[in-house]
């Protein structure tokens, strides 16, 4: 039964963590809740870090947030924006070939981290429209 509650859990977590964007624990965990109250902050918060552990998500440092999971594995970088804070994946060419497997000097990277500030699509379209008001 234990084992069977287990896998349940992971589940739940898992689904939370794809329809949310780039969620830190908290946000999972209150996402699991709502829809499942009796699962503990404790479960959720160990879940993620088995994941995390396991390779199945990706732990991202963003500058100035929490921890937050992206299920995304494939090499991609990290956009966030500077007027809502929203973050998201950005995938350029060649990233990959960048991200793991280049030696410099003798360094052999393994992972990276980059994360690029700007303005999402949804903030660039506002501040197009507040534009197009004020001519």
């Amino acid at each position: 039964m234990g084992a069977m509650r287990n896998t349940r859990q992971k589940q739940m977590v898992y689904e939370a963590l794809t329809r949310l964007d780039h969620p830190t624990a908290t946000q999972v965990y209150e996402c699991v809740h709502a829809e499942h109250p009796t699962v503990s902050r404790g479960t959720v918060f160990r879940v993620l870090g088995g994941f995390a552990e396991g390779g199945q998500v990706r732990r991202v440092t963003i500058f100035g947030s929490d921890t937050r999971y992206d299920h995304t594995l494939a090499p991609h970088a990290h956009g966030r924006c500077r007027v809502c804070g929203r973050v998201c994946d950005v995938f350029l060419p060649d990233f990959d070939a960048i991200a793991a497997g280049a030696e410099s000097d003798g360094f052999c990277v393994e992972s990276c981290e980059v994360e690029f500030g700007g303005v999402c699509a949804a903030c660039k379209r506002e501040q197009m429209r507040e534009n197009a008001k004020e001519e």
